[in-house]
């Protein structure tokens, strides 16, 4: 039966829960700007994979990512998804208004820059998730499957793959993020297609507003003095105020 409510699935947080990751982000600021009504249930990592199964949600078969990953939503037929892209899409097919102008595209390019950007980053970010953002229950866990994932310690990653080295990584991505920005926009606006909202900028909010809960030096690196980035943020910032 329909509860006439979304439920968004989101990673637990360590000293009480709100929204951190940025994958989640990009769910969350979309809800948050068609003013739909949801709730949020919390998971720990280890529970991702029991719950999502048992909502009756099939796995993630394609790449080399885990097979179960927030975000995870329940809409209210019943329905439910995992995967922020599909997640999206769903929500503009269902609730078209205001639009997130998928038709442009522009977010495919917003995405693998982020997605570039963010793997570059890893070495940084990640060890500071085990160490102050997850709860601490869940940490061996975590630590765990990241030494698999990686083939070394998160200590290992952030000691021969981290600090400079990352964000030198990082740079090209981060260059790119500029030219989006600038070659995208088609009036004259804050946003990335100029005066209109769209899910790009969500795109990019969601990677500067999960490092900014993370820590505050990853967002100003990140951000770098770059105005346009830092305009579309602000701009943005209403969409990041519900955040549990």
């Amino acid at each position: 039966m329909s509860t006439g409510k979304i439920i968004l699935y989101d990673l637990a947080r360590r000293g009480g829960n709100t929204c951190w990751s940025a994958n989640v982000w990009k769910v969350r600021l979309v809800l948050n700007y068609k003013r739909l009504p949801y709730t949020t249930t919390w998971l720990t990592h280890p529970e991702i994979e029991p719950t999502l199964t048992s909502l009756g949600i099939p796995p993630n078969t394609s790449g080399p990512g885990s097979a179960y990953t927030l975000p995870a939503i329940r809409l209210p037929n019943g329905e439910y998804l995992m995967d922020s892209t599909t997640i999206v899409q769903r929500l503009e097919e269902l609730y078209p208004e205001p639009t997130l102008h998928l038709d442009t595209g522009v977010h495919d390019r917003a995405l693998a820059v982020v997605g570039k950007t963010g793997f570059a980053l890893l070495p940084v970010f990640m060890p500071r998730v085990a160490r102050s953002m997850i709860v601490e229950t869940s940490v061996p866990w975590f630590c765990e499957a990241r030494r698999k994932k990686f083939g070394m310690s998160l200590e290992e990653l952030e000691s021969t793959r981290g600090g400079e080295r990352a964000w030198e990584a990082a740079d090209p991505g981060l260059k790119e993020l500029n030219g989006l920005m600038k070659e995208e926009k088609r009036n004259e606006g804050p946003f990335v297609l100029g005066s209109e909202v769209s899910y790009a900028d969500f795109v990019l909010v969601a990677l500067l507003e999960g490092m900014r809960r993370i820590g505050e030096d990853l967002f100003e690196r990140i951000v770098g003095g770059d105005e346009g980035l830092l305009a579309i943020y602000e701009e943005c910032r209403r969409w990041t105020e519900k955040d549990v």
